[in-house]
């Protein structure tokens, strides 16, 4: 899975010598909260929208509105932007710059590619990659079971799984596990089965009637 496939191509950047209400307005028009920002053809850093809102007085100030917008319309997008920021090329692997970007706290990656900004991807992009991925598009597409961690290592788990499925003509289309961090070596089982007329009802009660541990559906 290749960062090119899900990155936003040719993005909208902005000159660090930029002032702060031009980079507010590009943001705005695009409805996008961050811009690579480019001196030379090269990347030198980025700005978010946080950025902006965080360079706005305090209301506390004793300034008046007029002396605050002043103030604000003398910045450059320089003095606030982040500067060499972590940055990942188009044939990079998405799901470790998902991966990184959840340890370091970092919301996008500008990408290059020979020096040259061609695009960027965000948290937005990799959650929806993630969607992709795991088939999400309906709650009823889902079976939700707990299991202990260590069963789930067990090679004869997923083809008895199967198997309570199939008796009921049911197919298993994919399959996720993820730790439960409330509860220690346990993990939730997102089990995505066949579409039909009531195939969620008739899996949980066939996955239970098996043995198999149902997550509460309002959980």
């Amino acid at each position: 899975m290749k960062v090119k496939y899900w990155m936003t191509k040719n993005p909208v950047t902005v000159s660090p010598d930029e002032t702060l209400p031009t980079a507010s307005r590009l943001m705005k028009e695009h409805k996008i909260r961050r811009l690579p920002v480019v001196e030379g053809g090269r990347l030198v850093g980025l700005v978010t929208y946080r950025n902006l809102q965080e360079a706005r007085p305090s209301t506390a100030t004793t300034l008046s509105v007029h002396e605050a917008l002043y103030l604000i319309s003398q910045l450059k997008v320089r003095d606030v932007m982040r500067k060499n920021p972590d940055t990942v090329g188009p044939d990079d692997d998405v799901l470790a710059a998902l991966v990184a970007g959840h340890q370091k706290g970092i919301g996008s990656y500008p990408v290059l590619d020979q020096g040259r900004v061609v695009g960027i991807v965000t948290a937005t992009d990799l959650f929806n990659l993630m969607v992709s991925l795991l088939g999400v598009r309906d709650r009823h597409d889902y079976v939700f079971l707990t299991e202990d961690s260590a069963r789930l290592q067990d090679p004869d788990y997923l083809p008895s799984l199967m198997a309570a499925l199939s008796r009921q003509g049911i197919a298993l289309t994919s399959f996720f596990s993820i730790p439960w961090r409330d509860s220690a070596g346990t993990s939730v089982v997102l089990a995505k089965i066949s579409q039909g007329p009531g195939h969620q009802d008739k899996a949980i009660e066939a996955l239970a009637s098996a043995g198999f541990k149902i997550l509460d559906r309002d959980s």
